[in-house]
């Protein structure tokens, strides 16, 4: 009885400890990161930019012929340094990456395909004063983010319009 009751509490232990792993299919997460935006590519294509821009993205890459636009953020924690100090591990910083592919359709219809990931950078004292570094990154499967993304896009795209650019 004592061994089925150990066992019982090791199942449970190990499996509230277990990751939980966020899946999605491929027709799913194409209808959340895939939007047809009323618009011709090149508008689209500098919306892009502007937005990421105003979001303090860096853009690492932006090819127009393509529609390629890859683009990072990094947010650093001023605190990793005495953390690690303190308690021998840190958080140096949360970042975020965004890819747009941007494809006409045709002269007034561009289908834009955004896919975002976020992560984190992590360092831990080591032996004989060596820092040991972590970092993490997924893709990012909630709808409420590309919702928000393609919103912001749509509204960068309708102020561009009035302006006439």
């Amino acid at each position: 009885m004592k061994k089925i009751i150990t066992l019982l509490c090791i199942a449970i232990l190990f499996g509230s400890c277990a990751t939980k792993m966020v899946t999605k299919s491929p027709s799913e997460v194409k209808m959340m990161t895939t939007k047809q935006l009323e618009s011709n590519q090149e508008l689209v294509f500098k919306s892009v930019i502007s937005l990421l821009h105003s979001e303090s993205y860096i853009i690492d890459r932006a090819d127009k012929e393509t529609g390629l636009i890859n683009a990072s953020k990094r947010i650093e924690n001023k605190n990793a340094a005495s953390q690690r100090f303190w308690t021998g591990v840190s958080k140096d910083a949360n970042t975020s990456k965004a890819m747009f592919y941007i494809e006409p359709i045709n002269d007034e219809v561009t289908e834009v395909k955004i896919t975002m990931y976020e992560g984190a950078e992590s360092s831990r004292n080591g032996y004989w004063g060596q820092v040991n570094k972590d970092t993490k990154e997924q893709m990012i499967y909630e709808p409420q983010v590309y919702q928000t993304w393609f919103q912001s896009l749509q509204a960068e795209i309708e102020r561009r319009k009035a302006l006439g650019r």
